[in-house]
């Protein structure tokens, strides 16, 4: 329930700032409006792709598909990062509780979700099949080449004493910069240190990242793309973007694919009590 009303309140957001300039107001009254312009290339994948893959992962894992609910986290992972952001950065917009609404409902889905899960079957399931350490060079990869990207200019203002109040789109900018450094960093850092450690939890930290990775990475082609596209400018500014998603596609195909039914057999806990039922 939780996520069908997050996915209700994504839904609304989407298609409000879509249709309606008013949604994502500028930091003034007259000229391009960058802020505007990105949130639509943003929801336009959150209605294209997330929303119809979050729906399908839902139905799948009701009907008892590991797949489908580990498809169905790694989209509440990108609707809590993304309606996250749009709640603490400007502006102040009538779609603001809409925003906290949907963030407020994927913490606790997410975090149930999770620990409905239990790590040491989902490890059994993958087995040796899984490409365990092509995803976890990707995730650090991935991590520490985002850290590095932000932290280039945080350290160097820092040194230079260059403090203040950040004014205009660049306000929106250092709210990404603290999620990304908060949530996406850690993420990525910490599933590459569990698959290489051979951790069971990996496997399930991997899941969620890899479809975060496609979710986020896509979203931020389009937000790159529409801005461009709307001033008049080429959409191929977007296309080094387009590796992060692509790669994360290429991995997650072979390690959903290694993913086997969990049978009754194959838990420790279970096989005892199959051996003593059979021997009574």
């Amino acid at each position: 329930m939780l996520s069908l009303v997050a996915l209700v309140g994504s839904a609304i957001a989407s298609a409000t700032t879509l249709l309606w300039a008013g949604a994502f107001p500028g930091p003034s009254p007259t000229g391009f409006n960058q802020g505007l312009a990105e949130a639509r290339g943003w929801s336009v994948v959150t209605l294209g792709l997330v929303l119809p893959v979050l729906v399908a992962s839902l139905a799948a894992a009701r009907r008892g598909s590991t797949v489908g609910r580990l498809a169905w986290l790694g989209t509440l992972a990108y609707l809590l990062y993304t309606y996250l952001e749009f709640a603490v950065s400007p502006p102040f917009t009538a779609l603001y509780v809409v925003y906290i609404a949907t963030f407020a409902c994927t913490i606790p889905a997410l975090l149930m979700g999770l620990a409905s899960i239990e790590a040491e079957d989902l490890a059994r399931a993958f087995g040796d099949r899984a490409p365990r350490r092509s995803v976890a060079v990707f995730a650090l990869a991935s991590g520490i080449l985002l850290a590095l990207a932000w932290l280039k200019g945080i350290v160097s203002r820092t040194i230079a004493g260059d403090f203040g109040w950040p004014q205009g789109v660049a306000a929106i900018g250092h709210v990404v910069h603290a999620l990304d450094l908060g949530l996406q960093v850690p993420l990525g850092i910490a599933t590459a240190l569990l698959l290489l450690g051979r951790r069971p939890a990996g496997y399930l930290a991997a899941a969620v990242m890899l479809v975060n990775a496609i979710c986020m990475g896509t979203a931020l082609v389009a937000m790159v793309a529409a801005p461009a596209l709307a001033a008049g400018r080429s959409p191929l500014e977007a296309a080094p973007f387009a590796t992060l998603p692509l790669v994360a596609v290429a991995l997650a195909v072979p390690f959903f694919r290694a993913l086997r039914p969990i049978r009754l057999e194959d838990r420790p806990a279970d096989r005892e009590a199959l051996h003593v039922r059979g021997a009574l």
